[in-house]
């Protein structure tokens, strides 16, 4: 017997497609203080007087900048 479209399975499956822009709002939020600890250590660690630490804690500062500039850049084309 199909489904109708009042049934739960239906309501369920068009839900994401609903997702409020507050819900991404926050959620990118939510992730860039996530991040934040991170580039804090890192930011530590770059001055650390191993080199190889250094270098490792650069990487590190360049990935989470990078994603950060992809969640401000998603923010500015809503």
């Amino acid at each position: 017997m199909p489904e109708s479209s009042n049934s739960p399975t239906a309501v369920s499956a068009t839900a994401p497609a609903r997702r409020r822009p507050q819900d991404s709002s926050n959620f990118r939020h939510d992730l860039r203080n996530a991040l934040a600890p991170a580039l804090l250590c890192a930011d530590i660690l770059s001055i650390h007087s191993d080199e190889a630490v250094q270098q490792n804690a650069q990487t590190i500062i360049d990935a989470l900048e990078n994603a950060l500039k992809l969640l401000k850049n998603s923010t500015s084309s809503r």
